[in-house]
């Protein structure tokens, strides 16, 4: 009892500094939309293999990619996963380069049983992320320079009950009811840094989300033979309006920039919780694997989003539609307490390449990785922690953009305890 008490006390320490904790990023592209997604990143073991787990189904992990993936969860045991993610990036122009660091927690996750053909996972993750500061400087002609300076942070982030069903003894339903709350701040100004007499003027925005977002997932497997089996996973999310209250604030000010006190010098426009809706467009995807007993697992997902129909209180983004493509697999020497931690590790690896929703000067901001990790588990114990890596690139230095270089790196815990065994005295 004192463990359990022990674990629950855990999940709730942890789930608070999720929920207060700034997310971490340094992106100007998530200034767009939703600002940067989070579906490569649903765990640690994903983001090893490229983002890969539409039709990934284990009984000792947590498998948030396809809620049809709990059913194959362990029917006598408690599992607890948490994650801390960091990343290193690069952001570069034709003429500029800039170095930024971040770290976060990244997810808590539990799962366990609920009878033969129920399985349940709850958790706790980022759903976007939105982090920047830029400033542009146009020099005028007999006259002030002109700086334009960009802010923002905050995003979404998505508590969820999941529940996959055994319907047969390969096919599995899930479904996950999430509920997405956050807020997205960002602002701009225009500031005349030669001139003490022209007021720059300031704007600040945010908008505040908090609804209920389902998404489904099937997955069924194809024995090969004795050892190996074939899995296809689908998955899909239906378009939904959340419901979201928006504030709105512009005003002349002087001071402000580089470290000066702002004064307020007129309101030009005020509006407050605004109430409105913010559109989540519908999604799916499909992926596949083949596996061999405990020892290799290779698979490819697909998925696909219609951006195009994103819109936040009433207007219209010029956002594209996205897709991502993932590769990816894993490697275990041996299964067995006796053999060295080397051949009783996981080795993981995969790629992936993402079309974003975001697209300037009729050019795609595209995304791509490359990604590997390890496994180790210890010894006599349930325990295992897991460690991914990623090296990417995202978006161009073409027409004047912004090309992101990353260094991703995510480390993971993962506690599984028998619970719901019987125990027989004689």
């Amino acid at each position: 009892m004192k463990r359990i008490k022990l674990y629950f006390l855990l999940i709730i320490i942890a789930t608070s500094a999720s929920i207060q904790a700034q997310t971490g990023i340094n992106s100007p592209y998530s200034r767009y939309g939703l600002g940067q997604l989070n579906s490569e990143s649903i765990n640690t073991v994903s983001m090893a293999m490229g983002g890969l787990g539409l039709a990934i189904h284990k009984p000792t992990a947590l498998n948030p990619s396809n809620p049809a993936s709990y059913g194959s969860l362990d029917s006598s045991s408690f599992l607890f996963e948490v994650g801390v993610n960091a990343n290193i990036t690069n952001l570069k122009t034709v003429s500029l380069s800039e170095n930024g660091y971040d770290a976060t927690l990244s997810y808590i996750y539990a799962g366990f049983p609920i009878t033969d053909w129920w399985r349940s996972g709850i958790g706790i993750m980022p759903f976007s992320k939105i982090g920047y500061n830029v400033e542009v400087l146009v020099e005028v002609q007999n006259f002030s320079d002109v700086v334009h300076s960009f802010t923002g942070d905050g995003g979404l982030n998505s508590v969820f009950w999941g529940n996959g069903f055994n319907i047969t003894k390969n096919l599995r339903l899930g479904v996950d009811v999430s509920y997405l709350f956050g807020q997205s701040s960002r602002s701009s100004m225009i500031y005349y840094p030669d001139s003490v007499f022209i007021l720059g003027t300031k704007v600040e925005k945010s908008v505040r989300v908090g609804d209920f977002v389902f998404d489904y997932g099937i997955q069924y497997d194809f024995n090969l033979n004795n050892r190996t089996q074939a899995t296809i996973g689908l998955i899909y999310a239906n378009k939904i309006n959340l419901n979201s209250k928006f504030n709105y604030l512009s005003k002349t000010i002087s001071g402000g920039f580089n470290g000066e006190v702002e004064y307020v010098k007129d309101t030009i426009e005020f509006r407050e919780n605004e109430k409105g809706t913010v559109t989540l467009p519908e999604r799916y995807g499909i992926g596949f694997t083949i596996k061999n007993s405990n020892k290799w697992l290779v698979g490819a997902d697909f998925e696909y989003q219609k951006w195009n129909e994103f819109e936040s209180f009433g207007v219209k983004d010029s956002l594209i539609n996205s897709w991502r493509v993932a590769l990816g697999g894993e490697f275990t020497p041996k299964h067995s307490n006796i053999s060295s931690l080397f051949r009783r590790m996981t080795y993981r690896a995969g790629i992936r390449y993402n079309q974003s929703y975001l697209k300037f000067y009729g050019k795609p901001i595209n995304e791509f990785g490359i990604s590997f990790g390890f496994g180790f588990p210890l010894k006599n114990s349930k325990t295992g922690i897991d460690l991914g890596m990623e090296i990417g690139r995202r978006g161009t230095t073409d027409n004047n953009l912004i090309q992101e270089n990353f260094f991703n790196i995510s480390l993971g815990i993962s506690i599984q305890e028998h619970w719901f065994q019987k125990r027989k005295y004689r």
